[in-house]
Parts: structure tokens; C-alpha cells; sequence
């Protein structure tokens, strides 16, 4: 039976992690309308060959099936991954940060691809996989990942006369039993002014009458359930500071 505290504290997880899902429909959409037009495209070639039969070959088919087939299998793939971030299902036991991170980016990628954000994600080698659900280590990333493209967004939009080369890095080692990963953007210094904060629920930044979702509450939640935990930084680089977010995971070596 969950304590009065306990039963509030999922109701709050939950809560957040609709708030995140919510922040990445537009990409969703994104990702859910490329194969849509694709297959779109295909039907009426198929139309067209149909309307000039002397033209049409059963390799023509065979490869336009082949298309129209790959589109239903990555609609399938995201519409199943979302599923499974919306509704209660069995939890995995463990899971590779590099999937992870394949996954969250094939949903969010447009965000930052229209903004002109580089990334670049670097796994060692030996790196295993991590004791943790995999699609809550999902949301652990897409709530970091998100806080970057904020904080990049509001240095653009309070320097305008200063451009400079977006970027969101990840880097990913071991350190004994533990999985290290240490995510960086070169975006507006948001955690060290808000440091108090940003482990609270839906705690908001405002920056030059903007208001942004940014906190860390979900992230610190699903890492003290498996023992891991979470440390913010600040870094400097040649253009100024910016974001520095250092995970700690246990390995799973079974």
C-alpha cells in the first residue's frame, strides 16, 4: 500500500512525464508525416502505372510494395515506442545508453535539426549496458535533451548580434561498476543561477520575458530508483559557459 507522500510523488511523475511528451508532439508529428507523404507518393505511381499497363513490370511492383512496406514498419516502430511511453507495461531490467539515445533523438531530432544544432555522441568501447528501464532512461535523456535546446534557444534569442555554432555533445564511459555520461550544450548558463531549483517539479526559467519549462525533477526521480544519480556543472569554452549534466548509472554485467 503507497503512503499518502508516495502515491503523490507518482502522481507528479507521471504529470512530468506528460509534460514532456507533450513539448515533443511537433517532432512526433514530424517523424509520423515522412512516411505518411512517402507512402502517399507511392500510391499514386501506383495509380499511374495501373492507368498504363503496357509500362508496368513486376519489378516495379515488387519495389514499390518494398517502400510502401519499410513505411509501415517505421510507422509501426513509432507508434510503438510511444505506446510504451504513455502506458504502464513491464519494465525492462536493463538497457544501452546508445540505444537510448538513438531513440530519443529519431523523436526529437527535427527540434534540433530546424534550430541547425549539431550533436555528437561518443560511447567507449567497453561500455555495457545500464541496470535501469530502458524507457525510463528514454525520459532521463529526453528531459536533458530538451533543457539543451532551451538553453540554446535563449542565448540565440538574448544575443542575436552573436552568432555562434549550436551544439548538445554526449559523452559516455565506465568507471568500474557505473556507467558514466556526461551531457554538455553551449547554450545560456540556466543551471547555476537556478542550481536550488531545478530539482522541483515544474519549475519554470524566466529570461528576457520568456518562460521556460526547466528543471530536473523527473531526471533525479528515476536515477534514485536504481541507485544513480545526477550532478550539474557549469563548463567554459571559447564563446562563454554553458551546461554541464553528469549521469551516474550502475552497470549491469549479468
Amino acid at each position: 500500500m503507497s503512503l499518502p507522500h508516495e502515491s503523490s510523488n507518482i502522481e507528479l511523475l507521471k504529470a512530468t512525464k506528460l509534460a514532456l511528451l507533450g513539448e515533443v508532439t511537433g517532432s512526433i508529428l514530424h517523424e509520423l508525416n515522412q512516411p505518411l507523404t512517402a507512402m502517399s507518393i507511392d500510391a499514386g505511381y501506383l495509380k499511374m502505372l495501373a492507368e498504363k499497363p503496357d509500362e508496368l513490370s513486376a519489378e516495379m511492383l515488387i519495389q514499390v510494395g518494398a517502400d510502401i512496406e519499410d513505411d509501415i514498419h517505421r510507422l509501426q516502430k513509432i507508434t510503438q515506442h510511444l505506446r510504451a511511453f504513455a502506458y504502464e507495461r513491464e519494465q525492462t531490467l536493463h538497457t544501452h545508453l546508445k540505444v537510448a539515445v538513438e531513440n530519443i533523438m529519431s523523436l526529437i531530432g527535427e527540434q534540433f535539426r530546424a534550430r541547425a544544432i549539431k550533436w555528437e555522441f561518443e560511447f567507449k568501447d567497453d561500455l555495457p549496458s545500464v541496470a535501469i528501464d530502458a524507457i525510463e532512461l528514454e525520459y532521463i535523456l529526453l528531459n536533458i535533451f530538451l533543457n539543451a535546446r532551451k538553453a540554446i534557444d535563449l542565448r540565440e534569442k538574448l544575443c542575436p548580434e552573436k552568432p555562434f555554432q549550436k551544439s548538445l555533445t554526449l559523452k559516455a564511459w565506465r568507471n568500474q561498476d557505473r556507467v558514466m555520461a556526461l551531457v554538455k550544450d553551449n547554450g545560456l548558463n540556466l543551471s547555476y543561477t537556478n542550481l536550488h531549483h531545478l530539482w522541483q517539479p515544474f519549475f519554470t526559467v524566466h529570461v528576457a520575458k520568456e518562460r521556460q519549462y526547466y528543471n530536473l525533477f523527473l531526471v533525479a526521480q528515476l536515477l534514485e530508483k536504481v541507485g544513480g544519480k545526477c550532478q550539474v556543472h557549469q563548463y567554459f569554452n571559447g564563446e562563454g559557459m554553458g551546461n554541464a549534466i553528469e549521469l551516474t548509472l550502475p552497470a549491469w554485467d549479468k
